[in-house]
């Protein structure tokens, strides 16, 4: 469990300064030995002296307007949870350090650095922020007492595995679509929810979202509860699945609760209620047909937006970029935990680039989609082939799309869109399937490796036991030799004439 605490800075050199070689007799031994107290230390500039240089430039910059330099994030775990005597729990420490500065404060340069001399012997982190916005070009507006830090601390220590302080957070009821976005892309909860959900949408009853979910690789599990008061009973869900991005890919369980609510069991039975429901619905309660007045063959058409191209519905946003930024972040800096290195290279510095400064990569993606578009139009391929007669799925999207835009009734409008709806799903079907094989095909060369690994160990257990009878048979071998020279030199040996007691008997007197 970690214990967090923050402080404002009005002078960010002395603070760094004694991050680095401490105070009283301890500075002074450093300073002689030229020695630092530094475990481990990571940041958005070249050093820390850079650091220093630029939050102190940016407060003279404010001309007095800033009470602070900067801010001090000091974390803390204990020595249960993260050991001073492990490098992989230290350079743990550096990067949650750095990734809960960019919960407090996403657009300021920060600096984390590692202790772990304390008196407690808890592995620390002093993670210094600056008081600069680099998107806004202020000072940090928010975000920086207690209770906003202690909140953030806890979530985040949830998602990177740390044990929290108290008790869990009450929350409100939930669905999938809500709750999936706070989860990591390659994260077992993310995978496992969108399975559990796909499910769903795919059966018409609980025995079909049963059968659904066999096909998915995922296990229900129901566990019932008697309240000894009460004599009430409630039952639980738990799903569990395999892991695909785990180390080991080991099954994994979660409980439905702990996913979304419209994922447990009062929350499926409710959707296939509506479900049924909606389809017993009587046909008269529809609403009639719009019926349109005449339109004169000489009167113009109404203006109709352009759809020249499928590729013109698609319009990218500022919001799109940052959130995949950020979630990119997040895995880049999961993966790279797991593989046992640091996760601050140069693809990182990508991202956080365009996590800062999402208008410059949203207009570097406006330019590619226009440049896709105008290829689009000017391709004589893709004009030969919305002549075909069988065009592919590309063409059919744009052939519907150009229809529905183009119908002047309701219905037609509907029909097209409906089908373009068909289309899209058609198009998610193949490349789910797609993945699905190329996962089994991953599987397949896992479990083919591991049958190479099982029939080596078998040969050399064989061996070994070929050559411990070899040793015993030696053994007998020699014995039995042994045995047959002792007997043999018996044999040789001359036969003794066994002496009297008596004298005179003895000597013939």
């Amino acid at each position: 469990m970690s214990t967090t605490h923050i402080q404002p800075l009005p002078n960010v050199r002395g603070r760094m300064s004694y991050t680095e070689l401490g105070e009283g007799k301890k500075r002074t031994r450093n300073i002689r030995e030229q020695t630092n107290r530094i475990a481990a230390q990571m940041g958005d500039m070249g050093t820390r002296e850079d650091f220093i240089r630029f939050c102190s430039a940016m407060r003279r910059q404010s001309q007095g307007t800033r009470l602070n330099e900067g801010y001090e994030l000091r974390v803390s775990w204990s020595p249960e949870e993260l050991s001073r005597d492990s490098p992989e729990d230290i350079q743990r420490a550096c990067e949650y350090g750095y990734a809960l500065c960019k919960e407090v404060a996403p657009n300021a340069p920060c600096w984390v650095t590692v202790h772990t001399d304390g008196e407690g012997g808890c592995v620390h982190v002093h993670a210094t922020i600056a008081n600069h916005d680099l998107v806004s070009g202020t000072a940090i507006a928010h975000g920086t007492d207690h209770a906003t830090v202690k909140r953030k601390n806890d979530r985040l220590s949830r998602e990177m595995g740390f044990t929290v302080v108290g008790p869990e957070p009450a929350r409100e009821r939930t669905t999938w679509a809500e709750r999936k976005g706070q989860f990591g892309i390659e994260s077992f909860e993310r995978v496992l929810g969108n399975r559990v959900a796909d499910a769903r949408d795919h059966a018409s009853n609980m025995e079909e979202f049963r059968e659904e979910l066999k096909v998915r690789g995922v296990e229900l599990t129901e566990t019932r509860k008697v309240d000894e008061k009460t004599g009430e009973e409630t039952v639980g869900w738990s799903y569990k699945s395999r892991d695909p991005y785990g180390k080991s890919r080991r099954k994994r369980r979660r409980r439905a609760s702990n996913l979304a609510d419209d994922l447990t069991r009062e929350g499926i039975e409710a959707y296939f209620e509506a479900k049924q429901r909606e389809l017993e619905a009587p046909e008269q309660d529809a609403p009639a047909p719009e019926v349109l007045p005449d339109v004169p063959e000489t009167a113009e058409p109404a203006a109709q937006p352009s759809a020249d191209s499928a590729l013109d519905v698609y319009d990218l946003d500022r919001a799109y970029v940052s959130e995949m930024a950020s979630d990119l972040q997040k895995a880049h800096i999961h993966r790279s935990r797991e593989e046992g290195k640091s996760f601050m290279d140069e693809r990182y510095e990508r991202l956080v680039e365009a996590r800062n400064h999402p208008d410059e990569q949203l207009a570097k993606l406006r330019d590619d989609v226009d440049a896709a578009r105008r290829e689009f139009h000017a391709s004589k391929e893709a004009r030969d082939t919305l002549q075909h007669p069988c065009p592919g799925l590309l063409a059919g999207m744009h052939v519907f799309a150009k229809a529905g835009c183009n119908a002047r009734d309701p219905v037609s409008r509907m029909m097209a869109d409906m089908t373009a709806m068909m289309l899209h799903m058609m198009i998610q079907q193949v490349l789910a399937e797609e993945r699905r094989r190329q996962r089994e095909e991953a599987e397949r060369r896992v479990y083919e490796s591991r049958k190479n690994m099982w029939d080596a160990e078998k040969r050399l257990k064989a061996a070994e036991k070929a050559l411990s009878n070899e040793d015993e048979r030696e053994k007998r071998l020699k014995s039995e030799r042994m045995r047959r020279r002792v007997k043999e030199a018996e044999q040789r040996a001359p036969v003794r004439t066994p002496r009297s007691a008596d004298k005179d008997t003895q000597f013939d007197e």
